[in-house]
């Protein structure tokens, strides 16, 4: 299983990506110096055109931004847009292969903290490269900025980030108020067998929260926990959300139901279990404000219409 750093499958599109025929306007002078997320100082001195992106939440932003015609590379994990699926391929997302990149001449890479040992490859070979590593919904926001600077738009980046800022804010401002003790709680299920949820520090143990719930997992040691179906039976969640995508395949309530002893669990009795296409919530990229916004509508439906 590879988790990426969402029954309403919606979130393969109401966030625009923008087609590879969008041509931003250039507003950032180069030579720039970009601070990324290991703390390097990257200076890019002309504006790139040939683009590698090393993930599928990189692939994405590039998207978001209308620079999709600039991407050369792209691993086999990258099929959002559908663009990206035509797009060269580099490897996969664990081990992609320098040979491949060096090959495509590229003038900018985009790495993730995954990848620290391909970089020092990569520039030895003398190519610029960018880590870009967000943990939280803020940072995403922050990274499209950077990359938006990096990439020569910084003024349509901000345009583009203020817009799921306030998506974000819209959502946060309304779940604020609700008090602790009117919060359902929440058994979020990441994997299937053996069954696994998401801890404290994971992002979508922030969605969660941000949208209103109480993790039943929130306490535990572990980012991404393996579970009994006991525990769960014990904790008596009020909300199940069920991801689906990649190497996860969609599971009925009727089978989850099906489990020994869930039938007793609140979330079963309430009829309140939910899927959700996992890449709305493991990807770090714009779609994970729709994902926000889907764990919105499934805690609180009346106050998310």
């Amino acid at each position: 299983m590879i988790i990426f750093i969402v029954s309403l499958s919606g979130c393969k599109g109401s966030v625009n990506l923008q087609s590879l025929s969008d041509k931003p306007k250039d507003n950032t002078s180069f030579p720039v110096t970009i601070t990324d997320d290991m703390g390097r100082k990257v200076t890019l001195k002309t504006e790139p055109k040939r683009i590698v992106s090393l993930a599928p939440s990189n692939t994405e932003i590039l998207f978001f931004l209308g620079l999709g015609d600039r991407v050369v590379g792209v691993t086999s994990y990258c099929d959002y847009p559908e663009e990206a699926k035509l797009i060269t391929k580099i490897g996969g997302f664990k081990d992609p292969s320098l040979e491949k990149i060096v090959i495509l001449k590229p003038d900018l890479v985009l790495a993730t903290g995954m990848h620290e040992q391909l970089i020092k490859g990569l520039e030895d070979a003398g190519l610029d490269v960018l880590v870009i590593k967000p943990n939280t919904i803020e940072e995403i926001l922050n990274t499209m900025q950077l990359v938006g600077r990096a990439a020569g738009v910084e003024d349509k980046a901000a345009t583009l980030t203020k817009d799921l800022k306030d998506r974000v804010n819209a959502v946060s401002e309304k779940t604020g108020k609700i008090p602790a003790n009117e919060r359902p709680t929440v058994y979020y299920e990441l994997w299937y067998e053996p069954l696994m949820s998401v801890g404290k520090g994971t992002m979508i143990g922030q969605i969660i929260e941000l949208a209103g719930g109480i993790n039943v997992t929130a306490g535990s040691a572990e980012q991404y926990p393996q579970l009994s179906e006991e525990v769960i039976v014990m904790k008596n969640p009020e909300v199940m959300v069920n991801s689906y995508g990649h190497d996860a395949k969609k599971i009925t309530p009727e089978e989850i139901a099906a489990r020994k002893g869930w039938k007793e669990i609140s979330f079963v009795k309430n009829y309140r279990i939910y899927t959700i296409d996992s890449d709305c919530l493991t990807i770090a990229g714009p779609r994970i404000v729709e994902g926000l916004e889907k764990m919105a509508q499934y805690l609180y439906p009346e106050l998310f219409k």
